[in-house]
């Protein structure tokens, strides 16, 4: 074999090394673009479920999110995580001051009140106790509501008993009371049924978790069954107890999820920039190692070309052959580490996001769930009256943009109020929920039923004629009629008074509601336990 033939064959295999180390390259830098689309994709989701969190942070997210679907580069990205990173420090700054000044006024108004000559000596002890509880500041703003509550029940008992305010003091000023003229005895007033049954149904319409609202629930059955108004004004301050609790649950976890949103932005952030950094290196060493055989390549051709004999041809060429074999096996030592270690970087950042993805969809199931909570009657089950206006709304668009028989009915439960007032809220309670589900079973699949509000329901069918619509609230009707309520060993009959109508093209929410709902008294003006269909 010839010298030159060996030289050919050498040069061939530098040519075949060379092409693989380039065909490497490629590969990473695909896996490397894979793993970064993955990360953007990430990003891009966890700042979709943190929205509605804050304000201004929901402002930057949504930037950043624009940012991500624009592909911009990443030294926008960087500035705008670290305007994230910053808004979420300058929070928690805000938020330890405004701790630290209502500390400050809590302390002041309860030592304000100390100071007061005639107190009973209860009082000073629970004011003392009280104070003696927030000598030290509590870590977050909605630990104060409990204590607040507690500092102005101590209030309104001083006042009471420095001005004989009548029982209830400030808490309950509407209520109607009378002075007991008993002095070693609080008054015990009879309370407004009216103002309470305001507040049982707006208590009915808080949406919170599963615990705290049977706790509310049980609170609430309490608080119609009160006769005087200090039982009243122990259900209030437990109510708020109540939800405070669950305010502070939601902002537990609220609070957690946006640290571990700012830990992890800071930790994608770092990861980023570390990532970007070896590139730029392994790409800087790996041009200079392409230089270098590109200038060994040029000068073993220059020798060839001044070579006055094979033989010095011979010798130049293997000396500068090493040399190069040399360079091409530190090319792809070199390749091979910085791909591991590429490798192990984003591995390990994917583990990270991996489990913080885990947290975000537990958190975003929670919110979804909150939503659909926020849209349901708690005491039912059925969709209430916001759920309610927003489906309306929306057939109303379509039906406008394209009419169909669109029909809305209102129900309302016949002498329901005496149900309540001969055998307790309790018994009302019941009776809501049996004639809820009977409802919910009876009509059409398609129709849409809510708890308008009391005794009241709403119903809304698509695609029904006037002819099937009131066939269907008859027979709904009936079944109601024949349901076996049994209170107190007494057999009642519970009936419903139907209004229906369809919508029209002059129709708005308001109008189509008002001749419904008009169909409805005048069936109870006809007798009560009948459907009236109004045009």
């Amino acid at each position: 074999m010839t010298t030159k033939t060996v030289a050919a064959s050498q040069v061939q295999v530098l040519k075949t090394k060379l092409n693989a180390a380039i065909e490497s390259k490629s590969l990473l830098e695909e896996d490397f673009s894979a793993q970064s689309s993955m990360l953007i994709q990430f990003i891009n989701k966890l700042s979709q479920v943190s929205k509605g969190i804050n304000l201004k942070l929901d402002n930057r997210l949504a930037q950043l999110r624009a940012l991500l679907t624009k592909s911009a580069p990443i030294a926008d990205l960087e500035v705008k995580i670290a305007e994230i990173s910053k808004l979420l420090q300058t929070h928690t700054v805000t938020n330890e001051q405004n701790i630290t000044r209502l500390h400050e006024q809590f302390n002041n108004a309860g030592q304000s009140l100390q100071k007061i000559n005639g107190l009973p000596n209860d009082l000073r002890r629970q004011l003392r106790t009280l104070l003696k509880e927030t000598q030290s500041t509590k870590d977050s703003l909605i630990q104060y509501i409990p204590l607040l509550s507690q500092l102005l029940a101590l209030y309104d008992t001083s006042l009471r008993a420095k001005v004989d305010i009548p029982a209830g003091g400030l808490l309950s000023a509407n209520l109607q009371t009378t002075k007991n003229n008993d002095s070693t005895n609080e008054s015990s007033s009879n309370v407004n049924s009216v103002l309470i049954e305001q507040v049982s149904t707006c208590l009915t319409k808080l949406h919170l978790s599963t615990q705290h609202t049977k706790e509310l629930l049980e609170i609430n059955k309490k608080l119609l069954n009160d006769t005087t108004n200090d039982d009243v004004l122990k259900h209030f301050i437990e109510i708020f107890d109540v939800i405070v609790a669950d305010l502070q649950n939601e902002r537990d976890s609220a609070k957690s999820f946006l640290n571990n949103l700012s830990e992890t932005l800071t930790t994608v952030q770092s990861a980023v920039k570390k990532t970007l950094s070896t590139c730029k290196e392994a790409q800087h060493t790996n041009d200079e190692i392409n230089e270098r055989l590109q200038e060994q390549l040029l000068e073993m051709t220059g020798t060839v070309k001044k070579a006055m004999s094979l033989d010095q041809v011979k010798v130049d060429i293997n000396g500068k052959l090493k040399n190069i074999a040399q360079t091409l096996e530190e090319k792809t030592t070199f390749e091979q580490q910085n791909q591991q270690a590429l490798a192990s970087q984003l591995n390990d950042m994917a583990k990270k996001v991996e489990k913080l993805e885990e947290q975000s969809q537990e958190f975003e199931a929670k919110l979804a769930e909150q939503q659909r909570k926020s849209m349901q009657d708690a005491l039912t089950k059925l969709s209430n009256r916001a759920a309610f206006d927003a489906y309306f709304t929306q057939s109303l668009v379509r039906f406008h943009h394209k009419p169909f028989d669109l029909s809305l009915i209102v129900i309302d439960i016949d002498d329901f109020k005496n149900i309540n007032d001969t055998y307790g809220h309790t018994a009302g309670d019941k009776t809501l929920q049996v004639i809820a589900n009977t409802i919910q079973k009876k009509v059409s699949k398609d129709a849409f039923v809510a708890r308008y509000g009391g005794e009241e329901f709403v119903l809304i069918y698509t695609h029904q004629t006037q002819t099937a619509l009131v066939k269907e609230l008859n027979l709904i009707n009936k079944s109601i009629a024949r349901l076996p309520f049994k209170f107190k060993s007494n057999k009642v009959s519970i009936t419903l008074s139907i209004g229906a109508t369809h919508i029209t093209k002059e129709d708005n929410i308001h109008t189509a509601f008002e001749r419904a709902d008009q169909a409805m008294y005048q069936a109870k003006a006809k007798g009560k336990n009948q459907v009236i269909y109004s045009k």
